[in-house]
């Protein structure tokens, strides 16, 4: 008997989803799975760049995901080149892609799977280019950019600004301070994490940074000038105030655009099965992916659990699609994450920010249910580990 033609699946991106996904896929007999990442990267939990590689608790080494029957390559892609469904109907063949990467390299492909993730927002004020070429201003996005914090602080207790107000600005921002680092935290929202994880929780954690570090909430950069005289210097910031803050290092954590191969560099838009539309056997996960719902409307999440969630729910589709493994359904955000900001812990899952509602089911310890139209699309709590567990199986149905 002949034995089944194995489909060969290539995953962009060696990330959260990337990683998920490919390990989920290559547990099966019937496909073979290459993993692209980036030219020199490694993959690794980016979850502890900051909480484990910045503050010299974790060598890069450490945090490295094993991929256990995954054919790594680590050649950035470039571009897929895909037949379209028009094309492929009347063919009357599958569709076939090809992935160009950097070094000129192409990789055939019976399905791909894109997981590029995010970049981290640039800075678009005068002088912000000249101090990140001198080292003043960095990024918490990936391995070396963990390192070259670690590196700049190796040398004790330094002044630091923090650049936005959302996970991971408020997670880097208390870890810094809690080893006696001087912090000052700038954030454009004047209750900072509103946008990330609600009003109500954002409401505590705003005076939680007010009582452990020096908060400019509701202001924005107007200028950063970086020294010219030594080889570390000090970066000089300039708010919309008019005030000034002159530190030794600039990290800046105030949010990712999503980043993709061509034809899609700024992000793909996805079906509720991880599917991109119109063009057959290509499926995207991940901080790359942008969900529409018709009662959540757009939205796309950037943190790991749910990046990973994603990769395995979109590497469970493909696998239907190729008549290898039953339906997964409609994808909707149900992983719980947590994190410690000075100490106390949040902990949430699904959609925790605007449009939904926050109704507060506990205060003490504070729990906060996110609805739509009356139905609960997240939760989330601050020191409530044990309770907001409770609500996750009732996420995205209604109340009876």
């Amino acid at each position: 008997m002949t034995e089944p033609t194995q489909r060969r699946v290539v995953v962009l991106g060696a990330g959260a989803a990337g990683t998920a996904a490919a390990r989920t896929l290559a547990t099966h007999p019937g496909v073979s799975v290459s993993l692209v990442a980036r030219t020199d990267e490694t993959p690794s939990n980016r979850m502890l760049v900051n909480k484990g590689i910045a503050i010299d608790l974790l060598q890069p080494e450490q945090i490295a995901l094993p991929l256990p029957g995954v054919e790594l390559i680590t050649d950035t892609a470039h571009a897929v080149s895909t037949v379209s469904a028009v094309s492929a109907a009347t063919a009357g063949a599958e569709s076939r892609h090809s992935v160009v990467l950097a070094s000129g390299a192409t990789l055939d492909a019976d399905v791909v799977l894109i997981a590029t993730g995010s970049a981290p927002l640039p800075i678009e004020v005068p002088g912000a280019t000249q101090a990140q070429q001198h080292g003043n201003i960095t990024t918490l996005h990936s391995v070396a950019d963990g390192v070259r914090v670690r590196d700049a602080l190796a040398a004790g207790p330094s002044r630091i600004v923090v650049l936005g107000g959302g996970i991971l600005a408020g997670e880097t921002a208390s870890l810094l301070a809690a080893r006696s680092h001087e912090v000052t935290m700038v954030t454009r929202s004047a209750v900072p994490g509103a946008g990330a994880f609600g009003a109500a929780v954002a409401q505590r954690i705003l005076e939680l940074h007010r009582s452990r570090l020096d908060l400019r909430a509701g202001r924005s950069l107007s200028e950063v000038k970086a020294s010219t005289s030594g080889a570390a210097g000090e970066v000089l910031v300039t708010l919309d105030d008019g005030s000034r803050i002159a530190a030794d290092l600039m990290v800046v954590a105030h949010g990712t655009v999503p980043t993709g191969p061509a034809p899609w560099a700024s992000g793909l838009e996805v079906d509720a099965r991880l599917r991109v539309p119109g063009t057959p056997r290509v499926y995207a996960a991940g901080g790359v992916a942008r969900h529409r719902h018709p009662l959540i409307g757009d939205w796309r999440i950037d943190h790991w659990a749910d990046s990973a969630a994603q990769g395995e729910h979109a590497a469970r589709s493909v696998l239907h699609d190729l008549g290898l493994g039953e339906d997964p359904g409609a994808y909707l955000p149900a992983t719980m994450h947590a994190t410690t900001i000075h100490g106390t812990s949040l902990t949430a899952a699904g959609i925790t920010g605007p449009p939904a509602a926050d109704r507060v089911v506990s205060l003490d310890p504070l729990v906060v249910v996110h609805e739509i139209e009356g139905i609960p699309v997240g939760v989330s709590g601050l020191d409530a580990a044990a309770l907001v567990p409770d609500w996750l199986g009732r996420l995205h149905k209604p109340t009876s």
